[in-house]
C-alpha cells in the first residue's frame, strides 16, 4: 500500500491567509473577473484560474452577481477552497458532506491548486538560484571604458542596442536611443520598437500636446518607411498585449494616409531570431547581461 496522503494542513504554506470565515460577495465577483481579459500569453495564478472553474461549474451559464442562497454559499466554498488554509478548508469540506459530489469537486480542485502551487514555489526557488549571483554581475567591471553612456553603447553591438531599447526607461531620456536607431547597423526591430513605444499614432495625429520626442518618432517612422535599416535579423520577444497595443498605433498613424506614416506591413510580425546581448542595463546602469556574465565571466566558485 502507498503511503497516505499528507494532511491538508502540510501544504499551508503555499496559501496566505485572506478570509478564512468566508469573502464579501463584491470580493467573489472580483477574483472572478479579476483575470478574465488576460491574453493566451499571460500567465494566471492557479488560485484564481481553478477559482473561475469551479464557479464556472456553479453558475452553469448564469451571472454570479445574480446568486443567491445555496449557489452563493457553493461560491463562497470555491473561493475558501482556493485560497485560504487548511482549517477553513476542512470545514467548509464538512458543509458539503451530504453533498459528496460538490465536496470531490472542492477536493480536486484543492489537490490540483497545491500541486500548481507547488511547481510554482519550485520554479521561484530555481530562479532565486539562478540570479544569487546577480550583485556580482553588477559590481563586475567592464572590458569597454566611456566618458558618457554614449560612448559605451557606441562599442557595443546591435544584439546590445536591442537589449537596450527593450528595456530602457523612458523617463532617463532618448539621446541614447536617438543614436542607436541612427546607425545602419541597428536591426530594424529595434528601430521598430523604439518607435512604437513613442506612440506613433499619437503623434501622426497629434493627440498629444507636441514634444521633442515626437520629432524623434516621426524620424524613425521615416527611416522605416524609407527602408533605412539593412539588417532585419532580430525577432520581437513582446507580450501578446504589447503586440496589440502596437498593431493600434500602427492602424492610427496608417490611417492618415500621409508620409512617413506609410510603414511597411511587416514590421510588427517579422520572424527573426533572438538576440544574444552582452550588455544590459538596469536603473540606467550598464552591466553584463547576467546569462553572458554567468556563462563567460563569473568566478568559479
Amino acid at each position: 500500500m502507498g503511503s497516505p496522503a499528507p494532511p491538508h494542513s502540510a501544504r499551508d504554506h503555499l496559501f496566505t491567509t485572506f478570509a478564512p470565515e468566508g469573502a464579501p460577495a463584491r470580493l467573489l465577483c472580483s477574483l472572478y473577473e479579476q483575470y478574465s481579459g488576460a491574453y493566451p500569453d499571460e500567465p494566471i495564478p492557479p488560485q484564481h484560474r481553478r477559482y473561475r472553474t469551479l464557479v464556472d461549474a456553479v453558475i452553469a451559464g448564469g451571472h454570479l452577481r445574480s446568486l443567491r442562497d445555496l449557489d452563493l454559499r457553493r461560491v463562497n466554498s470555491a473561493y475558501v477552497t482556493c485560497f485560504e488554509k487548511a482549517a477553513a478548508f476542512e470545514f467548509q469540506l464538512s458543509l458539503w458532506r451530504n453533498e459528496p459530489s460538490f465536496a470531490a469537486q472542492l477536493l480536486q480542485a484543492r489537490a490540483d491548486i497545491v500541486t500548481d502551487l507547488t511547481a510554482q514555489a519550485e520554479t521561484e526557488a530555481a530562479r532565486a538560484e539562478h540570479y544569487k549571483r546577480w550583485n556580482e554581475c553588477l559590481a563586475a567591471p567592464l572590458d569597454i571604458t566611456g566618458y558618457s553612456r554614449t560612448s559605451l553603447i557606441s562599442q557595443m553591438h546591435p544584439d546590445d542596442w536591442h537589449e537596450l531599447a527593450l528595456s530602457w526607461d523612458w523617463r532617463d531620456g532618448t539621446a541614447e536611443l536617438e543614436w542607436i536607431t541612427a546607425q545602419r547597423s541597428c536591426d530594424r526591430a529595434t528601430a521598430f520598437y523604439v518607435m512604437c513605444k513613442g506612440a506613433p499614432g499619437d503623434v501622426a495625429t497629434h493627440a498629444h500636446e507636441p514634444s521633442p520626442r515626437d520629432a524623434f518618432i516621426r524620424t524613425l517612422a521615416a527611416r522605416l518607411e524609407d527602408g533605412f535599416y539593412p539588417s532585419a535579423d532580430l525577432s520581437l520577444p513582446i507580450s501578446m498585449r504589447t503586440r496589440v497595443a502596437f498593431a493600434e498605433q500602427m492602424a492610427i498613424a496608417r490611417r492618415t494616409r500621409v508620409s512617413p506614416w506609410v510603414l511597411p506591413s511587416d514590421l510588427l510580425h517579422h520572424d527573426g531570431r533572438q538576440h544574444r546581448p552582452k550588455y544590459a542595463i538596469t536603473d540606467g546602469r550598464l552591466h553584463y547581461h547576467y546569462d553572458y556574465w554567468l556563462a563567460h565571466l563569473a568566478p568559479t566558485r
